[in-house]
């Protein structure tokens, strides 16, 4: 086996002992942050037509048959449609959804023949985002300048190295699923603002899985995709062939130093230094906030890759606009999951400001993501008759450096389930999340996955699994 894959196959199966206390919160945090939103999405209108548009064999009139990896799928593309799921400014992408999503389908389907400890898929998600981020940054930031979408890209990389580690796949066959995955890459940032954008998600963790499958089988896969001319090369347009020696797996993991950072803001990530000046000016300026003449924000060099819908005129659009979440900031005082519905981001007094706001890059591009997650964000409002309010945002919120307290993340989680399923009371889940604090003493999560997800899955072969 080629250096890289081998590496990469190595790192991903090796037993390991129980992580430290720090990191089995920083993994069940990522673990409840993505099945909260997963089960948000889930009630999204193109989740149901994704659903729908998949071939299934009907067993009563109220469910249907699917795949395990159609059950990736959903779940990916579920994980991801509000945009809501957490990012690792690393190598600008959101490294939770893929990998979970995999994750979640794998142990809820008839691969999963023992049962699997908390303790057992905690290790595989902190695999799988580790292999994930990690190429990212071998990569550089030159992959997201070509137009090349990581969560995509790197997702199916980092789905199969964690599903190889759920089912103790031996090197070579974890070599062999990672060359698969490597094939099944793509995804491009075009579909920014479209139903497209989740179902990047969607297909990663579906390939991921699938390519585990596949290398379970016995399939093979060149000894080398990585390096001379391999998937290095070839997604990093050339700029780099070879994986930084520096560059280490595991030492520490991407999810302890620095983190991940969760989204208090259901849109680009890139937006949220913006909403937090916006709303401290607001709050500041109360009655006089809807008054405001023009607005100017300043962003970070390569910042506008992903804002590519200054002028939005549908929800999904209004999550990469900066002039939307200034005008509806400004307006509404609180930027939620409502504040991108069409309903929302159609409304005369938002639409008729939206050029009143000028949006700026400063400085130059950095090489790696990490430094567009670093820069400041300025927002000056100027109101009429002279005058104007000015915020600067540095700290990246939801990172180590303005964590999600306890509080916000049960909020959080609290609102996405009632938001996902509207009959179920605030106490039940609540409930739910006091069992997913106690994840890592489960002695197999798959029961208590199977009562959360909007997917269930069959048992047996050659069935499919049901979807409600």
């Amino acid at each position: 086996m080629a250096d890289v894959v081998s590496r990469l196959a190595e790192f991903a199966v090796q037993p390991r002992a129980n992580f430290p206390q720090a990191m089995e919160q920083a993994s069940i945090a990522g673990l409840l942050d993505t099945l909260a939103v997963t089960i948000a999405g889930s009630a999204d209108a193109d989740f149901r037509l994704l659903a729908q548009s998949i071939d299934v064999s009907p067993v009563s009139c109220r469910s249907a048959l699917y795949s395990g990896p159609d059950t990736a799928l959903l779940l990916g593309f579920a994980s991801h449609v509000l945009d809501y799921d957490d990012v690792s400014m690393l190598c600008v992408c959101h490294p939770s959804a893929p990998i979970i999503s995999a994750l979640l389908a794998f142990c809820t389907s008839a691969l999963a023949t023992q049962p699997i400890t908390g303790t057992s898929f905690l290790n595989a998600y902190c695999v799988g985002t580790e292999v994930m981020v990690r190429t990212g940054q071998a990569l550089g930031f030159r992959h997201y300048q070509l137009g090349f979408h990581p969560t995509s890209t790197l997702g199916a990389l980092g789905a199969a190295a964690a599903v190889c580690a759920a089912l103790a796949l031996s090197p070579r066959q974890c070599a062999a699923a990672l060359g698969i995955a490597a094939s099944m890459s793509g995804g491009l940032k075009k579909n920014f603002g479209s139903p497209v954008k989740p179902l990047h998600v969607g297909l990663a963790a579906a390939s991921g899985l699938r390519a585990a499958q596949m290398a379970l089988a016995g399939l093979g896969a060149s000894p080398g995709p990585f390096e001379e001319g391999g998937f290095i090369h070839a997604f990093s347009g050339g700029t780099t062939d070879r994986w930084p020696e520096q560059l280490a797996l595991g030492k520490p993991f991407a999810i302890m130093e620095p983190g991940f950072e969760a989204k208090r803001y259901p849109c680009c990530y890139l937006l949220h230094k913006t909403i937090e000046a916006v709303l401290e000016i607001q709050s500041d300026a109360g009655l006089q906030a809807p008054t405001w003449r023009r607005a100017e924000v300043r962003l970070p060099a390569g910042s506008l890759e992903a804002l590519i819908h200054p002028y939005p005129t549908t929800g999904l659009a209004g999550k990469f606009s900066a002039p939307y979440v200034v005008a509806a900031g400004l307006l509404d005082g609180s930027i939620g999951l409502s504040s991108f519905k069409d309903s929302a981001v159609l409304r005369s007094d938002v639409q008729d400001r939206l050029h009143d706001v000028t949006v700026l890059e400063v400085g130059t591009a950095g090489d790696a993501g990490d430094d567009i997650g670093c820069a400041p964000v300025d927002v000056e409002v100027f109101w009429p008759g002279g005058g104007s309010s000015a915020r600067r945002i540095t700290a990246s919120p939801g990172s180590s450096q303005d964590p999600m307290t306890r509080i916000q993340q049960r909020e959080k989680w609290i609102d996405c389930l009632r938001a996902g399923r509207p009959g179920l009371s605030r106490a039940e889940a609540d409930r739910q999340f006091g069992l997913g604090l106690g994840f890592v003493a489960m002695a197999d999560v798959r029961p208590w996955l199977r009562e959360l997800l909007p997917v269930d899955q069959q048992q047996s072969q050659p069935q499919k699994e049901a979807f409600p």
